[in-house]
């Protein structure tokens, strides 16, 4: 019998560990970012764009209410930032961590992720809709009511993490770990759920969407 492949696993950002510090001015200049350091800056309601930050950590910096534009990230970490109500356009990410991180009514709309981590993020009635987050690690966050509507979350891992009546339909969920994730009312399809890892609570609960009766 041939050896079970083991899950894809997410991959760690490269990150240096001496980065220069940079004003969160510097920004609005459109010129990228690269092994930066960048603390307290306030974007609320402005308008960046493009946006690329490469090997840099974001920290306690707001862009509430922002737009975002051709933004390009790739090993970033973002701790304590404040996204809520931000509209992020033609995002690209790889390799990236939200961490305490505000991302509550976010427009990320088509957004091309891999290998993210939300770690105890806000992320309620944020909108994803036809977008991707493949291997990407969802850990004690919030997503109540949040649409992923045609997401690819194929290989994600959800841990004491909530998806509250969060709507799923039409995402793909090939080797989805669920089992952590608070499902109570999610809206999803039969189909959808192929290849999706879920708990025997999850089970009974999905099996009203096969026209099943356990017993």
């Amino acid at each position: 019998m041939a050896a079970k492949k083991p899950a894809p696993q997410r991959e760690l950002p490269d990150l240096l560990e001496d980065t220069d510090d940079l004003d969160p001015r510097e920004i609005v200049d459109g010129e990228a970012v690269d092994d930066a350091y960048v603390s307290s800056g306030d974007f609320s309601g402005k308008t960046l764009s493009p946006l690329v930050v490469r090997r840099s950590v974001i920290s306690a910096v707001s862009f509430t209410g922002g737009q975002i534009k051709s933004v390009r990230l790739k090993d970033v970490r973002f701790i304590r930032c404040d996204f809520s109500n931000a509209v992020l356009r033609g995002m690209e990410a790889s390799r990236v961590e939200f961490i305490d991180c505000k991302l509550m009514g976010v427009k990320a709309l088509e957004c091309r992720m891999e290998d993210i981590l939300f770690e105890r993020c806000s992320g309620r009635y944020g909108q994803f809709q036809d977008g991707s987050a493949l291997r990407s690690d969802f850990v004690e966050s919030q997503f109540e009511e949040a649409d992923f509507r045609g997401v690819n979350l194929s290989h994600s891992r959800w841990t004491k993490s909530s998806l509250v009546r969060a709507d799923l339909t039409g995402s793909k969920l090939q080797g989805c770990d669920l089992r952590g994730a608070d499902t109570e009312g999610l809206l999803v399809g039969a189909l959808d759920l192929q290849g999706a890892i879920v708990n025997p609570s999850q089970a009974m609960d999905f099996a009203k969407l096969l026209g099943l009766t356990v017993r």
